[in-house]
């Protein structure tokens, strides 16, 4: 598929790959619609004979059950982008308001305002601190700068006030800005935030990488399901509550960098009542697939996002 390929090029490759095609017509379709690289190259992997090389199918497979695998994948990014984004939007809340409390509104984009790590000995640590506090200071200011040309609230601040208070400021950050801000914060206002969630400081960073990783894959739209993010959330309870199994080098073998592991932050993270909701939305979207994809097991889609045989226990906890 390197070189261009008709509709109808493609339709004989997936044929001649032992791919079962019922209605020729309405996979044009599909290909048209959604694109062969989207669509067969991004879920075609579990459907495949493992041992066979040139991608040869399994036999048993349609083109149908992939694209129900697509779709599938669909629902459940725009299931937890929801999510996602009501997190985000407490953390926004909660690091504007415990900074500001220390900071005040005017002129708080100050060096001595974050973790300098000044009480270090080793004045390598000191200089790299520094770095990372200066780099994003700068961040914050082309945000202002861009977000002045697009954004009126923030144009108005500047003109009427002269300045920006952090409460508004935060809202034009991405995620990833405000993952930084935090991180740098003082070490007292980061357990003042965390406790908001009844969790430790050094767990909400890993909880935050993760957020961002999958909040970045839902806003571009690509494959979610079988995603790994290269952060690692922190161990807790929910990891030994519903006994996930630990590799042979003791870490636990799901719910570390899998989509499960997002799962974990829902429940950490979100009030009780949006948890309950997002879960049942899920497993709605999973007992659907399992009545549409015949070919293979719906637990070989479940094994790829960390979803065990008892992740529904979760709910529970």
């Amino acid at each position: 598929m390197h070189n261009f390929k008709t509709i109808d090029n493609q339709i004989e490759i997936l044929k001649s790959r032992n791919l079962i095609i019922n209605d020729e017509q309405e996979a044009k379709e599909i290909l048209m619609r959604e694109n062969y690289y989207n669509l067969i190259n991004g879920y075609k992997n579990p459907f495949l004979k493992t041992s066979v090389p040139n991608d040869e199918y399994n036999g048993t497979c349609t083109i149908d059950e992939i694209y129900e695998l697509y779709k599938f994948d669909r629902e459940i990014r725009e299931i937890v982008f929801k999510y996602i984004l009501k997190i985000e939007n407490a953390l926004r809340s909660q690091i504007s308001y415990t900074f500001s409390k220390y900071h005040g509104h005017d002129n708080y984009l100050k060096y001595e305002n974050f973790e300098t790590l000044s009480g270090s000995s080793n004045k390598n640590t000191i200089t790299k601190q520094a770095s990372k506090i200066y780099e994003l200071i700068g961040k914050i200011q082309n945000d202002i700068k861009v977000s002045l040309k697009h954004k009126d609230y923030i144009k108005h601040y500047v003109v009427e006030h002269g300045y920006i208070p952090l409460w508004v400021l935060v809202n034009v950050f991405p995620l990833n800005r405000l993952s930084s801000f935090y991180k740098i914060m003082k070490q007292n206002e980061r357990v003042e935030v965390s406790k908001y969630w009844g969790i430790l400081e050094k767990d909400l960073k890993t909880y935050l990488d993760t957020l961002a990783f999958y909040r970045n894959l839902c806003a571009h739209d690509e494959r979610l399901y079988c995603s790994k993010s290269s952060s690692y959330i922190s161990d807790n309870t929910i990891h030994n509550q519903l006994g996930i199994p630990r590799g042979a080098d003791g870490n636990y073998e799901f719910g570390k960098q899998d989509l499960f592991s997002l799962i974990i932050i829902f429940k950490i993270m979100l009030p009780s009542e949006d948890f309950n909701t997002a879960f049942n939305r899920i497993n709605g979207r999973i007992e659907s697939l399992r009545t549409k994809i015949k070919s293979i097991s719906a637990e070989a889609i479940l094994n790829e996002m960390g979803f065990k045989n008892n992740w529904y226990e979760i709910k529970n906890i």
